[in-house]
């Protein structure tokens, strides 16, 4: 019995060890690899940007979101020479097919014969598409929206969930016009 109980002790102290040193590798693994995560994160933000504006286009402000469910941040992107105000707003959500992130853009536009201004939706860019039909989204949903040979309301596309994730995730970008998202 003694030699049965020692043999349980050196197994405990063994898978401990084993635990306790892939929890380093993985820590260790991170602080490596975090700052160009980061970086590269920060890259598609501003590509998805220049997608969605055009060239020449950089971030201004960002403003962090609160108590909304997709919407995170809204970045005011400012064009070199021009007083034009435009917003992408960063978004993320997840259904069962798989997780999604986009920047839904916006103008700010005067409303013609008035003093009053509106914000005018633009296009969308992919951050990150995890969708099981990623694929099929992207050519049946997403582009046709950016063309504007579809409106985005219309989710009948092959890839449905996924485009009514993409259509909340626009919505509410919406709603988050309506706010004073700007106040400081």
């Amino acid at each position: 019995m003694p030699n049965n109980k020692m043999h349980y002790i050196i197994t405990s102290i063994t898978l401990g060890a084993i635990a306790a040193s892939s929890a380093l590798l993985i820590s260790l693994t991170n602080l490596a690899t975090r700052k160009q995560i980061d970086i590269n994160e920060k890259n598609k933000i501003n590509a998805g940007i220049s997608e969605i504006f055009g060239e020449n286009t950089e971030i201004s402000k960002e403003y962090a979101i609160k108590d909304f469910k997709y919407t995170n941040y809204v970045y005011e992107v400012k064009r070199e020479g021009e007083s034009s105000e435009m917003f992408a707003f960063r978004t993320s959500g997840s259904n069962s097919y798989g997780k999604i992130s986009l920047l839904v853009g916006f103008n700010y536009y005067q409303i013609p014969g008035g003093e009053e201004f509106e914000y005018v939706f633009s296009s969308i860019s992919v951050i990150v598409n995890e969708q099981t039909y990623a694929s099929t989204l992207v050519e049946n949903y997403i582009d046709p929206v950016n063309d504007n040979k579809r409106n985005y309301e219309d989710v009948s596309c092959g890839a449905t969930y996924g485009a009514k994730l993409i259509r909340d995730m626009i919505n509410e970008a919406k709603e988050v016009t309506k706010t004073d998202f700007r106040k400081e």
